[in-house]
């Protein structure tokens, strides 16, 4: 999956096109990645019904992992697409599914320290299929009720996508672009951060043509992501966690990325952690975006491996040899791994990128994943 998907209507059967064609790459992580079998699947029900809870065999037991990742997953139902929030259980292996809905789209999903709120970005059913309005919505973690707005929508064009809680609970940071809105000989919409006082604060706006906010553990760093509106390059920026003092993260040496996504702070705030391809890969567009006109930003759909760079800029490491799609990465709540999403599952590994295996083989799961206590 994209950083985001740059369309206002994009049919629920086309939506599973690109959820297959983007699954195809095998991890090949030289380093002996240990595997899990598949889990078994239930078939999403109705977010108004009891949910399903599944099993997957703990084959990473030798780690003595503990707390939960919650991550965004898909499955299909007569033809239909069903999103699905699901949280895995690190010591006994179960699964279990807070939220699943039928012919709707799940683009971004957070946790409260506190464990206790989920917000999404999500596309409900009625709108999916038409404005695709993503609005931000909460939730009990315990999925005791249903998902509700966070905020009135503006206008119908307005969206909202990659929201983040800062560590201390006090706000939400999240990107809002207007899909109508585009410069003068600009494809794209313009992309801001901006940040609430949770539950009830205004928003105020802290970033400019930026995106993918995360946060330092001590809550008081920004790290994102900023394009240029002419050229369409990303940078990596480092800034106070109102915004101020924004710097530009400087890369050096021969293996510089060009393309960079979900950028976030090694635990002690010392390095950045970063999704690139290798470089010298360059994007090509597959038969599905091109015939919906889709832009995306790239490195989400290319092959992709972690990398780290200092806080003070410097030359990037590889960590690992993966070259998969749709990373996203959390860190452990006693910050020893990390848990990192991508185009073919759940896998944790420790932090320099070594030791790693995979907890989950499952080509349905995208987006994001969050690892609490």
């Amino acid at each position: 999956m994209p950083v985001m998907i740059k369309a206002s209507c994009l049919p629920g059967l086309f939506v599973f096109a690109l959820l297959v064609c983007s699954c195809s790459i095998e991890i090949t992580q030289p380093t002996g990645m240990t595997s899990s079998p598949p889990v078994e699947t239930i078939p999403a029900i109705s977010p108004t019904s009891l949910l399903p809870t599944t099993h997957t065999p703990v084959t990473w037991s030798h780690l003595h992992l503990t707390g939960r990742l919650v991550y965004i997953s898909n499955t299909t139902k007569d033809d239909i697409v069903v999103a699905n929030t699901q949280m895995l259980d690190l010591t006994t292996g179960d699964i279990t599914t807070l939220f699943s809905v039928p012919d709707a789209w799940i683009y971004y999903a957070t946790i409260s320290p506190d464990s206790k709120v989920l917000i999404m970005s999500y596309a409900p059913p009625t709108q999916s299929n038409s404005s695709s309005s993503r609005i931000l919505y909460e939730m009990s973690l315990d999925a005791t009720g249903e998902p509700q707005p966070l905020f009135t929508l503006p206008t119908p064009d307005d969206r909202y996508t990659q929201a983040e809680w800062s560590p201390d609970g006090q706000y939400i940071y999240y990107v809002h672009y207007n899909n109508k809105i585009r410069p003068e000989g600009q494809l794209d919409p313009v992309y801001d951060i901006l940040r609430m006082r949770y539950p009830d604060g205004q928003p105020e706006k802290i970033a400019e043509n930026a995106f993918w906010p995360r946060l330092s553990s001590d809550s008081s760093k920004l790290v994102y992501i900023s394009i240029d509106p002419a050229s369409g390059r990303n940078y990596l920026f480092l800034a106070n966690a109102d915004g101020s003092n924004s710097q530009k993260v400087f890369f050096s040496g021969l293996r510089t990325p060009e393309i960079i996504d979900a950028p976030l702070f090694s635990p002690d705030g010392q390095s950045i952690l970063f999704s690139a391809p290798v470089p010298g890969q360059s994007y090509q567009p597959n038969w599905l975006e091109r015939f919906m006109g889709i832009q995306v930003a790239k490195a989400h759909n290319i092959p992709s491996d972690w990398w780290s760079v200092p806080v003070t800029g410097g030359v990037p490491t590889q960590l690992t040899n993966i070259q998969t799609i749709n990373l996203f990465g959390s860190i452990s709540p006693d910050k020893r791994y990390i848990a990192s999403l991508s185009g073919e599952g759940l896998f944790v590994m420790d932090l320099d990128g070594s030791n790693l295996t995979r907890l989950i083989a499952d080509p349905g799961v995208h987006g994001t994943v969050t690892w609490i206590p």
